[in-house]
């Protein structure tokens, strides 16, 4: 049975409508550029230099990428947003309107006060989830497109544009540059093909092509060797060893690490204290 929180087709989700009762911090990877309005409670990006705060009435513009955040519910009934994933090639298709640019946007968000007719474009958006209408791929595109526009076309134009660019300027040109920044995050397969902007087979095939293995088997050989050079240079518990290394699942890292190394990593650290 279809998600009635997602309005997607068969090759591409369009966007999700967020709803969460109670508060939570994670690490999220976002594989496409995100418009988002927040309806109800507060949405925390969290940086090492900065937390940003997006309250209702507010729009928020993402770049694709991976970020730390949180709902905040406070007084209110919850936190929900509409989440509007934008295409590369439709901000290629939007990047010459609205006003001459001045600079490029160096920050990967962007928040600001909607519009009236932005605000009405969320309040009639948001009946789409629960009963989408029936031509829903060419109507999302129209959304889509209305959407930007209505940015493009607003106070901030200006700003929207220079965002806008440097998300466009912001997509990688090569596998290796997507492998080097999220080689020790938690992203499968499907992620980094998307990332890339490709389909799973074709990034696959290429990965093979360049690699001469699977992205898995090359990705496993490097984040263990990661690893393995914490374990012998630093105090850090091996818990915390397989997170910076892209594991999730401690049990799952020490059984990938013995298969490779031939001992679990608490015997390879003994090893080098006793040595």
């Amino acid at each position: 049975m279809p998600d009635p929180s997602f309005l997607a087709h068969p090759a591409e989700t369009l966007a999700k409508l967020k709803i969460e009762s109670q508060p939570g911090k994670r690490t999220v990877l976002m594989t496409e550029h995100t418009l988002i309005f927040v309806q109800r409670g507060v949405k925390l990006l969290h940086f090492p230099d900065e937390t940003v705060r997006v309250s209702p009435g507010e729009v928020f513009l993402l770049r694709k990428g991976i970020y730390v955040m949180a709902e905040y519910i406070g007084e209110s009934a919850g936190f929900e947003a509409i989440m509007l994933f934008l295409p590369l090639k439709l901000l290629q298709s939007m990047s010459m309107h609205g006003s001459p640019l001045q600079h490029r946007h160096s920050r990967p968000y962007l928040v600001f006060p909607a519009t009236p007719l932005l605000k009405g474009f969320t309040e009639s958006f948001r009946q789409y989830f629960g009963q989408p209408p029936a031509q829903l791929e060419q109507l999302m595109h129209l959304k889509q497109q209305e959407a930007l526009l209505l940015l493009l076309s607003g106070p901030q134009r200006g700003i929207v544009q220079s965002f806008i660019r440097s998300a466009i300027d912001s997509e990688p040109a090569t596998m290796d540059h997507i492998l080097s920044q999220y080689l020790l995050q938690p992203v499968t397969i499907e992620e980094l093909a998307s990332l890339c902007n490709c389909s799973l087979a074709k990034f696959k095939r290429d990965f093979r092509q360049r690699y001469q293995c699977s992205p898995r088997t090359w990705i496993n050989d490097q984040r263990l060797a990661h690893a393995h050079l914490l374990l012998q240079n630093t105090d850090l518990q091996v818990a915390a060893i397989a997170m910076d290394c892209g594991y999730e699942n401690t049990s799952w890292f020490i059984r990938l690490y013995k298969e490779k190394y031939g001992h679990t990593p608490s015997e390879g650290r003994a090893k080098r204290v006793t040595g």
